[in-house]
C-alpha cells in the first residue's frame, strides 16, 4: 500500500518537490508522473530499510540510487510534451468539423438561395471575400493535416520512426496556429459581411459561428505556444 504523502521521509519529500519543480505544465499535467516516482522511491526506501539500515539512512540510499533530479525531470519532458501534443491535436480535430458546421449554417440561413456545394460565392460582391474564404480553407487544411500528423507521431508511428521528441509539439503547434488563421479570418470576413451586406445575416446563426471561433482562435493560440514552450524545454 502507497504511504500517505504526509508519511514521505524528508529526504525522499525533498527529492520529489526538486523533480516537480523541473517538470513543465501544471501539477495535473505530471501527477502521474510524480506518483509513479513516489512509488518508486518508497519502494527503495523499504528495501533498504529491510536491508538494515535506518529509516533516514534508507530514505537517503533511495535518492542516491534514483540519480540526479535534474537529469530524472529531463527524462520525462519527451512524455510530457507529447502527451500535452497529443490532446492539442485531438481537440482541434474535434472542434473544426463543430465551428465549420456552425458557419455552413449561418451562410445557409443568411442566404436562402446559397448551394452549400458552392460555399465560396456566399457574398460573391466582392473578389476579397472570395479569396478570403479559400484562405479559410486552406488554413483548416493545415490544421487537419498538422493534427493528425500530431497524432500519428504519438501513436504506433513512433515504433518505426527515429526518436525525435520535438516533433509532436511542433505538430500540435502548426495545427494551433491554422486554427487561429482559419478562425481569424472566418471573424474577418463576418465583419466585412457586417460592413457590406448586414441586413443578409442570420443574427443567431452567426452570434453563434462567431463566439465559437472567437473561444477556439484564444484556446487554440494558448495551446499553440504552450507547444512550443514544451518544445523549447526540450532543447
Amino acid at each position: 500500500m502507497t504511504k500517505p504523502a504526509e508519511a514521505l521521509p524528508p529526504a525522499v519529500e525533498d527529492y520529489l518537490a526538486e523533480v516537480t519543480a523541473r517538470l513543465p505544465g501544471s501539477a495535473r499535467v505530471h501527477a502521474d508522473i510524480v506518483a509513479e516516482l513516489r512509488a518508486g522511491l518508497l519502494d527503495a526506501t523499504d528495501s533498504h530499510q529491510c536491508a538494515g539500515l535506518s529509516p533516514a539512512e534508507a530514505a537517503q540510499a533511495a535518492v542516491l540510487e534514483f540519480g540526479d533530479p535534474g537529469e530524472i525531470a529531463d527524462g520525462f519532458k519527451g512524455e510530457i510534451a507529447a502527451s500535452h501534443a497529443r490532446r492539442v491535436a485531438f481537440a482541434l480535430l474535434l472542434t473544426g468539423p463543430l465551428v465549420g458546421s456552425l458557419w455552413i449554417v449561418s451562410a445557409a440561413t443568411s442566404h436562402l438561395a446559397i448551394r452549400l456545394a458552392a460555399l465560396w460565392q456566399w457574398s460573391a460582391t466582392t473578389a476579397g471575400i472570395g479569396v478570403g474564404i479559400h484562405l479559410v480553407a486552406v488554413a483548416a487544411m493545415v490544421t487537419a493535416w498538422a493534427a493528425l500528423l500530431g497524432i500519428a507521431v504519438t501513436g504506433r508511428l513512433t515504433r518505426w520512426l527515429p526518436a525525435k521528441p520535438s516533433r509532436a509539439p511542433i505538430a500540435a503547434a502548426v495545427a494551433g496556429y491554422g486554427a487561429v488563421g482559419a478562425d481569424a479570418l472566418g471573424l474577418v470576413l463576418l465583419a466585412a459581411e457586417l460592413t457590406l451586406a448586414p441586413g443578409r445575416l442570420s443574427p443567431l446563426p452567426v452570434a453563434a459561428a462567431a463566439v465559437a471561433s472567437l473561444v477556439r482562435l484564444l484556446l487554440a493560440s494558448r495551446a499553440a505556444h504552450r507547444c512550443l514552450a514544451l518544445r523549447a524545454s526540450l532543447a
